[in-house]
């Protein structure tokens, strides 16, 4: 009897998660320049989907000319992997992970990998997707994804990060980078 109470609560705990959803622990603002070797804003130049090499699963890679060193050392042309896209009539959507179109304009926390390309830290936390209002006024958008939810420690809902003005949010990276030891770069 205890065996089938405890399997159909854990029923009842799998059919109240939404089918697709990705769940993410949330990070602060801290936590998200702490963990990345460097953030910088630029614009999306090309965008490619292809199977990685062991053929198991599509990886999308975007080229990303950087505009903007906030800290941490980044070539010129940051190449910028991440799980999910099409190859062909083959899609893998994967909720939460980063995505990217060809001119967008981004703000991202990077991590490198080990063959040169970099991830964004945070998945989607780490990206910002970069518009300018009617007064000429630039704001950094969080990327969101409906079917991905973010935590807390406690494992309770977290809120999304709001758009903030763009200068302000650099400063307050640039302020945290600082605190944290990391030599800001002057451009």
């Amino acid at each position: 009897m205890k065996r089938l109470t405890s399997i159909v609560l854990l029923l009842v705990l799998v059919a109240a998660i939404p089918a697709g959803a990705s769940t993410f622990l949330k990070l602060t603002p801290q936590e998200l320049v702490r963990g990345s070797a460097a953030v910088i804003q630029g614009e999306v130049l090309k965008v490619s989907s292809f199977w990685e090499p062991t053929g198991r699963m599509v990886v999308t890679e975007a080229l990303v000319r950087v505009e903007d060193k906030l800290f941490g050392s980044a070539p010129s042309v940051v190449v910028v992997r991440t799980f999910g896209g099409r190859v062909g009539d083959f899609t893998v959507e994967a909720h939460g992970f980063p995505k990217f179109q060809v001119h967008d304009k981004v703000l991202l926390y990077l991590e490198p990998e080990r063959d040169g390309a970099s991830k964004v830290t945070g998945y989607q936390q780490g990206q910002f997707h970069i518009v300018r209002d009617q007064a000429g006024v630039e704001y950094a958008v969080p990327a969101s994804d409906d079917d991905a939810r973010l935590v807390g420690a406690d494992g309770r809902a977290a809120a999304p990060a709001k758009a903030l003005r763009l200068d302000e949010l650099k400063d307050s990276i640039r302020h945290e980078a600082q605190r944290a030891g990391r030599p800001i770069l002057e451009n």
